[in-house]
């Protein structure tokens, strides 16, 4: 359930919205106690963002929300607001990496990659941020297996990336989010665990307690704001339902802060960054029959063209928006279950519609949401390697990516349960909407559709076309000033180019 109402009370916990995603440093930590096990981790202090307010705490904190050992989502003092930003400033300073410059055809040498991890596990050695944000890739478009150099590529528009007001990762140029190495490791092990696994989310309450909602409803006489207290407590906290991913990780956490997110923006709870975007309560409020109470489901889900592929199919292409919003209208019945209706709300059809049509801009001024299309897209280039068998075809078998006893992503309290906050739209006769979602990823259903398209084979051939040799990283200077990416290159073997 969420709340409409504008009270400053509210206004702070409601603006928060990702529970604990990791910003830098995030650096290659001590193995974990009794297993060896190398973390994507800072080893002094964890700093997490949120959309809108940085903040870095201990035990998971953000900016009005904090997910505590239990994995309960509540609400953090604001007298710790202020040293928790101080101290999220002083972290975005360790985001930047050695990066030449912005490329709309930055490639990842997915094995040189790995032997360059390997070699960091084996010296010691901390991740650098070119690592953890594999070198600014913002989204993958193109996936290539190269079988004489025993290697997969990804490839896709990148460029310098920095840490945004909020403390997120973000492109320099546009504010996009950028693609996370702990996110890629997540995906090619989701997908190598089996053909079909879906990734979701979904924070649902229980029928027990939407029966205990109707019976407190048919109490309330005025809606005001006692009795929308009083409805909130009867639900109770709501559960928070991850499936198919480690609920500890960094890309469990995306799908639950996007999720969280839509809910606030459907009801209003967080205003909207782009006028394009009201809010459902608002589209509500301008309808002329507002006596039916109305209980919509949304959720995100995965949205692409058919691939395109080289006869061979050896060379990729993945295309699409990534991202659609869905939604369901149904009814509660009385012992608390929830009916799905046959007909459409076109209210929620409009709502929805709107956020996958304005779904660019909403990324850039609210970075979780382009978090979460990285996860898709993610998910697809892991589900494409292993349905399609690319590393055996390639000869490209990995040593760190896929083996989590050598190396995996932060892990962190995963959120079990948010309190519910109930809503009162603004009418003569005041009524309550109840809302659920989430986020469903079947990248496999993406990969099954396919077109033949021989000119791929041209961008394979110029992703191949990469420099070998270049000056040491603290030789080169500011990226606004380097020159072309053509004419650079990494010391040693290079992952990227």
């Amino acid at each position: 359930m969420v709340d409409s109402s504008p009270s400053q009370a509210f206004s702070l916990l409601l603006r928060c919205l990702l529970a604990a995603c990791c910003v830098f440093p995030l650096m290659l930590g001590e193995p974990a106690r009794g297993q060896g096990i190398a973390t994507i981790q800072n080893t002094a202090s964890r700093p997490f963002v949120t959309g809108i307010v940085p903040v870095i705490g201990a035990n998971g904190a953000v900016g009005g929300i904090l997910v505590d050992a239990a994995g309960v989502v509540r609400q953090v003092e604001t007298s710790e607001l202020s040293s928790l930003r101080e101290r999220s400033k002083a972290s975005t300073e360790l985001v930047q990496g050695d990066d030449p410059g912005p490329s709309k055809f930055r490639v990842i040498s997915l094995a040189r990659l790995d032997r360059a991890l390997a070699d960091k596990l084996k010296a010691s050695q901390p991740l650098p941020p070119e690592m953890i944000f594999l070198a600014g890739l913002q989204r993958v478009e193109y996936v290539f297996a190269v079988p004489d150099q025993n290697d997969i590529l990804l490839v896709g528009p990148g460029g310098p990336w920095k840490a945004n007001e909020a403390g997120e990762v973000v492109s320099v140029k546009h504010g996009a989010a950028i693609l996370r190495l702990d996110d890629l490791i997540d995906a090619i092990r989701v997908a190598e665990g089996g053909k079909g696994q879906q990734i979701s989310c979904s924070i649902e309450p229980s029928p027990a307690s939407m029966q205990r909602y109707l019976k407190a409803r048919s109490r309330v006489r005025t809606f005001n704001a006692k009795a929308v207290r009083s409805l909130e407590q009867a639900i109770g906290p709501q559960p928070v339902l991850i499936d198919g991913v480690d609920p500890q990780s960094h890309f469990a956490r995306v799908l639950f802060a996007a999720d969280y997110a839509m809910k606030r923006l459907a009801m209003g709870i967080d205003p909207s960054p782009i006028s394009e975007l009201p809010s459902y309560l608002q589209l509500l409020e301008q309808q002329a029959d507002r006596n039916t109470p109305s209980s919509p489901r949304w959720w995100l889900t995965t949205d692409y063209q058919p691939l395109r592929c080289t006869p061979d199919r050896l060379a990729w292409q993945i295309r699409g928006p990534g991202v659609r919003t869905m939604t369901q209208d149904s009814k509660l019945v009385a012992d608390g279950s929830r009916q799905y209706l046959s007909q459409t709300n076109p209210l929620a059809e409009a709502w929805a519609d709107s956020l996958t049509e304005h779904y660019d801009d909403l990324s850039t001024s609210l970075p979780i949401f382009g978090d979460l299309r990285n996860c898709f897209d993610l998910a697809v280039v892991g589900a494409l390697i292993a349905s399609e068998g690319l590393t055996v075809r390639s000869n490209c078998q990995f040593e760190v990516l896929t083996d989590a006893n050598r190396l995996q992503g932060p892990r962190l309290p995963p959120p079990q349960s948010v309190d519910s906050i109930a809503s009162m739209a603004k009418s003569p006769n005041g009524w309550i909407v109840s809302i659920s979602g989430g986020v469903q990823i079947d990248a496999w259903s993406v990969i099954e559709q396919t077109e033949i398209d021989e000119s791929i084979d041209r961008l394979r051939r110029k992703a191949l076309a990469k420099p070998e040799t270049l000056a040491k990283p603290e030789t080169l200077a500011k990226p606004e000033t380097l020159a072309k990416p053509e004419t650079l290159a990494m010391p040693g073997e290079r992952w990227w180019w």
